[in-house]
């Protein structure tokens, strides 16, 4: 390998400190492209060369994020090259990365969502909670971090609406349908009894934990992987899924695109698209455990 690759992966481990793992994988992408160069000055790459290399990793098969990172690689040799051996340039900044595919978010469908809150039981208060903070996810769309903030003052329960705090500290009305309002309702009685017990002063969000204090973000994680556990959910689901199968339900259902990016509280309406890719693989895994050639058939 040239001296040159050498000193900047030295530089990465010794100065940078990245792990052995990650140098392998910087040493592996320098290794490619400088088989490629066969034997071309590496202080006379233009930025065509480095395109050339991109296109024969993409003539190789390589995954779009795998061709990507080796163009951060060369980027960073560059920079390196720039910031202490008095390089002019850096021909990798004007090579763009390759468009990745993005990857479908995880959904559930309308069925498996009424197993999963079905399967909780009506014992006491952490039921009632549970049951509360899942119909109230799966009816609002609302992230996980919108949901701890969630404050009884913000909450109109005669006409089903709350107003939440998303990104960018944007306030936006979220509705509750009958099912979230009916085991809110529940939830609301045994909360109030749960902090009278406790001797505490309502601090005034909605959600709570056994101690009395704010549901968190990762409590609410512990929660659904309990839940799934126990209602024998082979799915891998996070509180996000109920924010991605709530957007898929109204895609599926005709909803306008903007009106659901509106609902979301996304700022552009191409990160909202997505749920159309979502919308066509749930209708394919429809077609597929319905028609007769599908692969339920095989």
């Amino acid at each position: 390998m040239d001296k040159r690759f050498l000193e900047y992966l030295s530089y990465l481990e010794s100065v940078r400190g990245l792990s052995s793992r990650t140098l392998r994988v910087y040493r592996d992408d320098l290794e490619r492209f400088e088989t490629f160069l066969d034997g071309m000055d590496l202080d006379t790459v233009k930025a065509h060369e480095i395109r050339a290399f991109a296109g024969s990793l993409v003539m190789e098969g390589k995954a779009s994020s795998s061709v990507n990172r080796a163009l951060s690689t060369i980027r960073g040799y560059f920079r390196y090259r720039m910031r202490f051996s008095g390089a002019l340039s850096n021909p990798g900044r004007e090579v763009e990365n390759l468009a990745s595919a993005r990857p479908l978010p995880k959904f559930l469908f309308d069925e498996e969502m009424g197993t999963l809150i079905d399967s909780i039981g009506e014992a006491g208060f952490v039921d009632a909670r549970d049951k509360a903070l899942f119909e109230v996810l799966y009816s609002t769309g609302c992230r996980a971090s919108e949901i701890a903030g969630m404050s009884l003052d913000r909450m109109d329960a005669s006409r089903g609406l709350v107003r939440v705090i998303g990104k960018g500290s944007k306030e936006r009305v979220v509705f509750l349908g009958r099912k979230a309002s009916a085991s809110l309702g529940a939830y609301m009685a045994m909360r109030s009894m749960r902090l009278s017990r406790l001797k505490l002063t309502d601090h005034g969000k909605i959600f709570v934990n056994t101690k009395g204090n704010p549901l968190g973000v990762r409590g609410m994680e512990q929660i659904v992987e309990k839940r799934r556990i126990a209602a024998q959910m082979k799915k891998s689901i996070s509180p996000h899924a109920f924010r991605h199968s709530f957007a898929t339900q109204l895609v599926a259902s005709g909803a306008d695109i903007r009106v659901v990016q509106e609902m979301l509280g996304h700022s552009s309406v191409s990160t909202t698209q997505v749920y159309a890719h979502v919308d066509m693989e749930r209708l394919r895994k429809v077609y597929e455990l319905a028609h007769p050639h599908g692969t339920k058939g095989e």
